[in-house]
């Protein structure tokens, strides 16, 4: 796979990230939900996204291999939480972080279960294409 390609995988990824380093950056976040421990199911929704595109743009195939993107997110999510220290308004919380690991883990195993699903779906559509053709 060339370069380019393997560039244009991060995409995602760096969109994400880029809006999380924005929203970090706010003092307060205007439509943020309104329930008992929102933020955190907000870090964990949205680091789970983030590591799912970062699980894509890795190329993982297979349950050992999730470690790689949940540490880039892991370590991302340190830093994104240092910098929200120094936002006014803002602090740093390690029970934010502790979401933000399990919303990595969640989206790297979601990634491997499409990737999974997507594979069964393609094997089949191959499959019932040679079945009809041998049919004719």
């Amino acid at each position: 796979m060339n370069t380019v390609r393997r560039l244009l995988y991060w995409i995602p990824a760096c969109i994400i990230c880029g809006i999380s380093w924005y929203l970090s950056s706010q003092e307060t976040i205007e439509q943020m939900p309104e329930f008992w421990n929102a933020d955190k199911f907000v870090h964990f929704i949205c680091f789970g996204g983030f590591c799912f595109w970062v699980s894509f743009a890795c190329f993982i195939r297979r349950k050992r291999s999730v470690w790689l993107p949940v540490l880039i997110v892991s370590v991302y999510g340190i830093i994104d939480e240092i910098h929200q220290s120094f936002t006014p308004g803002r602090e740093c919380s390690v029970f934010d972080w502790c979401a933000d690991i399990l919303g990595a883990v969640m989206g790297a195993f979601v990634f491997l279960f499409v990737l999974h699903l997507v594979g069964r779906f393609w094997a089949r559509g191959c499959n019932g294409a040679e079945r009809s053709a041998k049919a004719e």
